[in-house]
């Protein structure tokens, strides 16, 4: 498949001279990383049978990420689970278990070998077991079954739905007792990938123009597609027909001129002609290429939920988020480099679970996000600070901090909100601005001037006078930061449309977050941001590493991918009821339909390529994809669903979907996907792209 030049250069399957083709469905970025201190939490294991993630939070602090791994069965079942091993080795193996009232008693297996018997979870209150020794064992690289089974109880013990009993696996540890050194890190790019640049000179290359080119692209008046490049004779001919030019770089780079049957040139002179080409282009783009000045946007719903959410330091959500698609506990871990092959996911769009209740009480997502055509946030003039607008989300950050809840669900209530010792108002003053100005630098992602430390300052100790009440007071120029429209708009200073300008450090770190995290700088960013690092290149490399590597860059499948991919057309997506009945869980009910499962799988893929730093191209291409077994049903079997009847004919709370091997280039990727397909879709007939 061949790419236009343009977008090959932002894929990054091409330098800016000639490179060889390399197999994008192997490539990475980087390999998979092993589990930190060798812990393999439970929760993020492959879940099988009965297998389920199981918050612990409100049974103590002991359990690592607050949830371990749950599963049921009755005697003689097993729990069946998988890791895997990157270098082979001696590894010391142990499990952290946990114990309660209808535990049961498990033999453990590793790869079918018994390693440990009669372990008894029993206990009569729920706790952290000690932690289980399974031996020294040789493990080699790849994957490793661990298998427990049930077989038996204690007498004591209580049974869990009559005659199952429980396991709750907190994590393994998995201890390499002799790991080999670490290989130095690379310095050099890949020839295979990327070759070096080369800098040529028109004069220089006109021999091997006149050898390869010019015979069939203007010798002798022959002009084969109407391209005469020897009546390009200057520098400033080839910027004058850039388009041209952008031409000539792809054939040449992928070898489709000159023709096969042709003199070909070494691979030395297509790498200099590709040099040549590419060097016009990239002159035309430093000299006309001027980037149209960043147009202010207003944060979106799940922006604003995640930027409030972040700098009020509270422990989940404002408000339910429909565009959090996929529901699934502690499946992401961009960290490790590695995503799970089989991921339990609940959809909120499936059906049954569509519906959520407040978080904070009197906390409603604010209506006036109307999103523009094709999914994408308003921009431009339609933005506008109107006193509605204002008053809207004014009365949005009151009824957050206002929210009963507020106290509790606030880090901040001891440190921001507390009133100050101290009796003298004065000395009330002073902390109150040493408290406000880092608040506001984080909200409105600047440095804070005093005039403007001052406006809140003054505010607040107005109303304390007022009410006599610290903590209120706060929360009202709380309210006041969420209202602004330096919180809620994202902007950048005007600049001199003649110049090059860099972006500020605090504009770099804006764009990053909200890009990545589709929220507010953390502390880390500012902090570069306020020093000045952040313009350094290499501060700057370690901060997108780290953001992609945190569980926060799930936003770039939630709000970018999501809105990229136009998901949420499905939502309203409504095939003929009488033509396409197996689209439908059930004959008369809209909302339970088969397409609203269809939105995880490209989800899951871009999270696999994100997670994996696999090429995009993948996204066009893939050789594998994340499939329920319904879904499987549906692209696979001539009749999906044959057995079902018309209630119930598919599940509509929650799906377990799996990697899988496509048999077809032809599945492969966004584009085929059903979710695409459907989308693309009219009410009686398909429309395929």
């Amino acid at each position: 498949m061949r790419l236009p030049i343009s977008l090959a250069f932002l894929l990054g399957t091409i330098g800016p001279a000639f490179c060889a083709p390399f197999d994008y469905h192997s490539v990475r970025g980087r390999e998979a990383r092993g589990p930190v201190d060798g812990i393999l939490e439970g929760e993020l294991l492959p879940k099988h049978g009965t297998s389920r993630t199981q918050g612990m939070k409100n049974f103590g602090e002991e359990w690592r990420g607050g949830a371990h791994l749950l599963w049921d069965g009755e005697p003689g079942q097993e729990m069946a689970t998988e890791f895997r091993i990157e270098e082979a080795g001696i590894y010391e193996v142990s499990a952290q278990m946990t114990l309660a009232p209808d535990y049961g008693i498990f033999s453990v297996a590793l790869d079918g070998k018994i390693v440990s018997r009669g372990i008894d979870l029993y206990s009569p209150k729920v706790s952290i077991a000690p932690p289980v020794d399974l031996g020294k064992l040789p493990l080699t690289r790849g994957e490793h079954k661990l298998t427990f089974k049930l077989i038996g109880a204690n007498p004591k013990a209580a049974t869990f739905q009559k005659s199952r009993y429980l396991l709750g696996l907190d994590f393994l540890k998995v201890i390499n007792l002799a790991p080999s050194e670490p290989p130095e890190a690379e310095t050099k790019e890949s020839p295979e990938v990327l070759a070096p640049k080369l800098t040529v000179t028109l004069e220089e290359m006109r021999p091997i123009l006149a050898t390869y080119c010019y015979g069939c692209h203007g010798e002798k008046g022959k002009v084969k597609g109407k391209v005469n490049l020897k009546k390009l004779a200057s520098s400033q001919d080839f910027l004058s027909r850039i388009e041209l030019v952008g031409k000539a770089a792809e054939t040449t780079t992928f070898q489709e001129m000159p023709p096969k049957d042709a003199k070909q040139p070494t691979e030395e002179e297509r790498r200099k002609l590709a040099a040549l080409f590419n060097g016009y282009l990239e002159q035309h783009l430093r000299d006309s290429g001027r980037l149209k000045p960043v147009v202010m946007r207003r944060l979106n719903r799940y922006e604003y939920n995640n930027a409030a959410k972040d700098l009020l330091e509270l422990k989940g959500d404002l408000y339910p988020l429909p565009e959090k698609v996929i529901r699934s506990r502690g499946y992401f871990n961009p960290a490790s480099g590695r995503f799970p092959d089989t991921i339990q996911v609940s959809n909120r769009a499936l059906g049954k679970n569509q519906i959520e209740q407040h978080i904070l009480t009197g906390v409603s997502p604010f209506a006036i996000d109307l999103q523009a055509e094709h999914g994408f946030n308003n921009q431009g003039d339609q933005l506008s600070v109107s006193p509605i607008l204002l008053e809207s989300f004014l009365k949005l950050g009151r009824s957050i901090v206002n929210a009963r809840e507020f106290d509790g669900y606030s880090a901040l209530t001891d440190t921001l909100y507390r009133a100050p010792g101290e009796k003298d108002h004065t000395a009330w003053r002073l902390i109150t601005e040493q408290r406000l100005r880092p608040f506001l630098e984080r909200a409105f992602r600047s440095a804070i001037d005093n005039p403007t430390l001052q406006r809140y300052v003054n505010f607040v100790m107005q109303e304390v006078s007022r009410h006599g009440d610290y903590p209120q007071a706060m929360k009202s120029a709380t309210a006041a930061v969420l209202a602004s429209p330096r919180f809620l708009y994202l902007t950048e200073r005007k600049r001199n449309a003649a110049a090059e300008e860099p972006l500020s450090p605090y504009e770099l770190a804006t764009r990053l977050s909200f890009f990545l995290w589709s929220t507010l700088p953390d502390k880390e960013l500012i902090a570069s941001a306020r020093s000045g690092d952040l313009s350094q290149p290499q501060v700057y490399a370690a901060h997108v590493t780290r953001m992609l590597e945190s569980p926060k860059s799930k936003a770039l499948a939630e709000n970018f991918a999501r809105q990229w991919l136009r998901l949420d057309q499905l939502i309203t997506a409504v095939p003929d009821f009488d033509r396409f009945q197996i689209y439908y869980s059930r004959i008369g009910c809209e909302q339970w339909k088969f397409g609203l499962q269809t939105m995880a799988e490209p989800l899951l893929l871009f999270e696999s390529i994100m997670v994996e730093d696999r090429s995009i191209m993948l996204l066009v291409d893939s050789n594998y994809s994340y499939r329920s077994d319904e879904m499987a049903s549906w692209y696979k079997d001539t009749i999906p669903f044959r057995n079902k009847g018309n209630r119930n004919r598919f599940n509509t709370g929650s799906q377990r979907f799996s990697r899988r091997s496509l048999d077809s280039r032809r599945e492969g990727g966004v584009i085929t996907s059903a979710a695409a397909l459907t989308m693309t879709s009219e009410p009686l007939r398909t429309s395929p792209i």
